[in-house]
């Protein structure tokens, strides 16, 4: 007969076998270990904002990015304003996951797009096209009747350098070294400064005009500079581009247009483009000074942004010109010029500023 074995010896036996089992291998065999999780550090996308009409970086535009939960409900939105140059940066957000990002101005969407947002990732924006008036280098010309200096400082230009207007040698120095003027983007003309022996000759047969300077100034508008002229400037437009615009008097005869009469003009914007700008067709031009020089026509290839109403003196008659031009621009191969027969120092209200902001900003 079999001998019975107890329960408690057979299962002291199966203890032992186990524990005989276990000696040969490694206590970690024992132990659960989980997948390795990777951290999801979080990240940032940051931008810059130019306005609708590309010609300011534009501040307080909101960008934002909702957060959603795994079935797409948005639980939070974080959001920046640009600041006074257009930038602005969405930080802290979770990374590894995709974004739908927006900036907006107002009721206007300037930007709405998809964007995949990596772990840890710093994301920037292309910068937009947008003007920056410290990017830009300016030389202006002083001159007795003008201070465009004084305006573009309102505008926020600060890059600029200064010629002695009222000095012929420096005058002709500047305008004859074709390479200097070329390292300029722009080149301001104030009524006044020094055009006898500089542009014409008018009291002096001894003393010839550098035939260099009309060639240097015109070969530079060519290349691709621009020149903005005012008042008493416009010999240098009428003896450079003889054919574009018909100033009144004699056109050989130097100074002969100067002839206007003190005045204030309501002006019509005749540039659509500058209207919208505007906001608004009609502006208000102060000639504050006579002898000023009257437009009477341009050429077609002539952009006419501003005419009026405006009257001039020959002798001892008067006339008046109705809806002739006060504010042009032409281009000439690359470059472009603006004259004004106004002064601009004396025309620095809020919606002249504007105007000469927009023709700057179009140069």
């Amino acid at each position: 007969m079999r001998e019975m074995i107890p329960a408690a010896v057979r299962y002291l036996a199966a203890l032992a076998a186990l524990t005989a089992l276990g000696a040969g291998c490694n206590d970690s065999a024992l132990v659960y270990k989980p997948k390795d999780v990777v951290e999801v550090e979080p990240g940032s996308i940051n931008g810059r904002v130019c306005d609708p009409s590309g010609r300011n970086w534009l501040a307080d535009a909101v960008a934002y990015v909702n957060l959603t939960d795994d079935k797409g409900v948005i639980y939070d939105t974080i959001e920046s304003y640009s600041d006074e140059d257009g930038r602005w940066d969405l930080t802290d957000l979770p990374g590894d996951r995709d974004y739908h990002l927006y900036v907006q101005s107002g009721d206007t969407m300037l930007y709405d797009e998809e964007i995949y947002l990596s772990s840890g990732e710093t994301y920037s924006l292309d910068e937009p096209d947008c003007f920056d008036p410290q990017n830009l280098n300016i030389a202006i010309v002083t001159g007795l009747y003008d201070d465009f200096d004084l305006v573009l400082q309102q505008l926020g230009f600060t890059n600029y350098t200064l010629v002695d207007g009222e000095s012929k040698e420096a005058v002709n120095a500047f305008l004859g070294d074709a390479d200097a003027m070329g390292a300029y983007d722009l080149i301001f003309l104030n009524g006044g400064f020094t055009e006898d022996g500089v542009i014409y000759n008018l009291t002096d047969d001894t003393d010839p005009v550098p035939e260099e300077n009309l060639a240097n100034l015109r070969a530079y508008v060519e290349a691709g500079g621009s020149m903005y002229a005012s008042d008493w400037a416009y010999d240098a437009v009428e003896r450079g581009w003889p054919d574009r615009i018909d100033w009144v008097g004699a056109d050989e005869l130097p100074n002969d247009a100067q002839t206007g009469n003190y005045d204030v003009v309501s002006a019509a914007v005749s540039d659509t483009s500058m209207a919208e700008y505007l906001g608004s067709d009609y502006v208000s031009i102060e000639y504050d000074l006579p002898v000023w020089p009257p437009i009477e026509n341009t050429s077609t290839s002539v952009s006419v942004h501003l005419t009026g109403n405006v009257s001039y003196s020959d002798g001892l008659d008067d006339y008046t010109l109705t809806s002739v031009p006060m504010l042009v621009s032409f281009n000439d191969v690359q470059g472009k010029v603006v004259f004004s027969t106004f002064r601009v120092i004396p025309n620095t209200d809020t919606e002249v500023l504007n105007i000469l902001q927009y023709m700057l900003y179009d140069l």
